[in-house]
């Protein structure tokens, strides 16, 4: 009984310790994230729509690009983000994406602008 109890407080635990979010990004426009985060964390993500997404980490400070790649439909990835970045999902599409967002850390600062 005892080990079932550690067992079932190891799994409360780590579940508590990352943050879940599934995103709807619309047709031609950019979600941003982290822009007052003021902490490193990652990110794994979750591609569930039909169409790609673009992954583009930038500096907070200038824009300027620090990493970046296409997320293609029902793909998986992991990125690491520093404190100083932002990360955006662009979605150049006609019609809306949907991205299974699951991050280390809560993170703050985020919003939609049109592309």
């Amino acid at each position: 009984m005892k080990k079932l109890l550690f067992l079932l407080a190891i799994i409360i635990l780590h579940s508590c310790s990352s943050f879940k979010s599934g995103l709807t990004i619309p047709a031609n426009e950019t979600f941003i994230l982290g822009e007052s985060n003021s902490k490193n964390y990652s990110a794994e993500l979750v591609n569930t729509s039909n169409y790609e997404v673009k992954i583009r980490g930038e500096k907070k400070q200038n824009g300027e690009y620090t990493q970046g790649f296409s997320l293609a439909p029902k793909g998986k990835a992991k990125v690491n983000v520093s404190y100083d970045e932002v990360i955006k999902f662009i979605n150049n599409n006609n019609q809306s994406v949907k991205v299974n967002v699951k991050m280390s850390k809560e993170v703050y600062g985020m919003r939609y602008i049109k592309n």
